[in-house]
């Protein structure tokens, strides 16, 4: 029996003058030493192993839900919604007012489109609209009939019939629906033929309508018209806004498009849904080819205008579009030839050459495609507190977000004056009367 194991010798000057007790690893075997060794290192591998696999089930991705950068509300169960600015700012939806939507319903087969964006801004989507109106505006009894099936589909839809019937003049409209201590986002339903950064619509591809809300459109709205309680509204930026397009173009975020003369030749899908050019889910103008003159050339050429008194622009006729579901091509030439579009046409005027010609309308469109591709909203922003003001100009109100108290202190609304149209009056006259501005956020 070895006495000394566990022990080792304890050495002074050469010479051995007793045992020290001594770890195990010293005086065990060498074969024990490695199986130990090697015990330890399967064990730490194993605990490793355990604990990344323990990352990877308890991870979860987070769920892109919205369009671009954007980051909008949580719609989980309890939580209060809230809003990413631009800015970079979160946004807590207001808690001590109403949130309502009111849209006019005349067309369903706009409404149709915009309809899956007014249910995302639903507080019970996770969006800032606690119910959302749709005033009945029309007598065909199909539509309405669609109305009322949309509506059952959701507890925060309303319908709500005006009392003299469809197609009052509007101070019915404002009287009824609107109530005080309430904030409204008011929307037409031919915001589908406008366009944002909020909307858009009318690409002219193989579909009649298309359209794209800014998931912030709603939360950015109501941010602004808080900060600037000096405002009498705040009207969303739109996309084939008459007086938008001049500004627009001058910021740099027009480029140059004109329409293709000959319908391409194209080898459709299985599903004939079209390629990547072409078709109802083509929008990527990184797909689209260069455009070409009509004999094929790149030799450039201006596409005429609209004449002055002629209200439409006929398919296949010198100043409509060449061809049904035509396609809008970018000339890729720096804009060196941008002053021959029909961009350049455009005027600060609600009724100047931007209202009147389809053709600034869908380079618009198509310009806005581009920098939803390249990630350039950016380039619609302008001022520098994001804000423009327009100075008591006439703006479109097709969305919107006015105090309910501000309609009604000054209902009835003039119906004399101007076109006595309620845009005049909201977005003029009773801005000038109260000396209160009407601003639109570029952000």
């Amino acid at each position: 029996m070895d006495l000394t194991k566990g022990y080792r010798p304890l050495i002074e000057d050469g010479n051995t003058i007793g045992l020290w007790p001594a770890p195990a690893a010293v005086w065990e075997s060498q074969y024990a030493h490695k199986l130990r060794g090697f015990n330890k290192r399967w064990i730490t591998f194993l605990v490793s192993v355990f604990i990344a696999l323990l990352v990877l089930v308890s991870y979860r991705p987070r769920e892109i839900t919205r369009t671009l950068s954007s980051t909008t509300s949580s719609s989980a169960p309890g939580a209060w919604p809230s809003a990413v600015l631009v800015n970079g700012t979160t946004f807590l939806k207001p808690r001590d007012f109403k949130l309502i939507g009111i849209l006019f319903f005349g067309r369903r087969a706009s409404v149709s489109i915009l309809e899956c964006y007014l249910r995302a801004n639903l507080v019970s989507h996770g969006g800032f609209l606690d119910e959302m109106h749709f005033v009945v505006n029309t007598d065909k009894k199909d539509d309405i009939a669609w109305l009322d099936q949309m509506v059952a589909q959701d507890k925060d839809y309303k319908r709500v019939d005006l009392e003299g019937g469809p197609y009052p003049k509007y101070n019915p409209i404002y009287d009824q629906v609107f109530e005080r201590n309430h904030m409204y986002i008011k929307m037409d339903d031919d915001m589908v033929r406008k366009a944002v950064p909020l909307s858009l619509s009318n690409l002219l591809t193989a579909v009649p309508f298309q359209v794209w809300m800014n998931p912030l459109a709603i939360p950015e709205l109501v941010n602004t018209k808080l900060n600037h309680p000096e405002s009498f509204v705040v009207l969303g930026s739109l996309i084939n806004s008459a007086t938008m397009a001049w500004v627009q173009y001058r910021l740099g975020a027009v480029y140059s498009y004109l329409p293709e003369r000959r319908p391409p030749v194209l080898t459709s899908s299985p599903q004939g849904t079209g390629n990547d050019s072409y078709g109802p889910k083509a929008w990527r103008a990184s797909a689209l080819p260069t455009w070409q003159s009509a004999d094929g050339e790149r030799r450039f050429e201006e596409f005429p205008q609209k004449p002055e008194g002629v209200k439409k622009a006929p398919i296949g006729s010198d100043f409509g579009p060449p061809y049904a579901n035509h396609r809008w091509l970018p000339l890729r030439d720096e804009d060196r030839h941008i002053t021959e579009t029909p961009i350049a046409h455009s005027q600060y005027n609600p009724f100047g050459q931007s209202w009147r010609q389809w053709t600034i309308a869908a380079q618009q469109h198509y310009s806005l495609l581009e920098n939803l591709e390249k990630g350039l909203v950016s380039k619609y922003y302008v001022g520098h507190d994001g804000i423009w003001n327009l100075r008591y100009e006439r703006g479109n109100i097709n969305l919107i977000a006015i105090w309910g108290d501000d309609i009604m202190d000054n209902i009835p609304l003039k119906e004399s004056g101007g076109d006595g149209k309620d845009e005049q009056q909201i977005s003029i006259i009773l801005p000038k009367k109260l000396h209160r501005r009407m601003c639109t956020p570029t952000e």
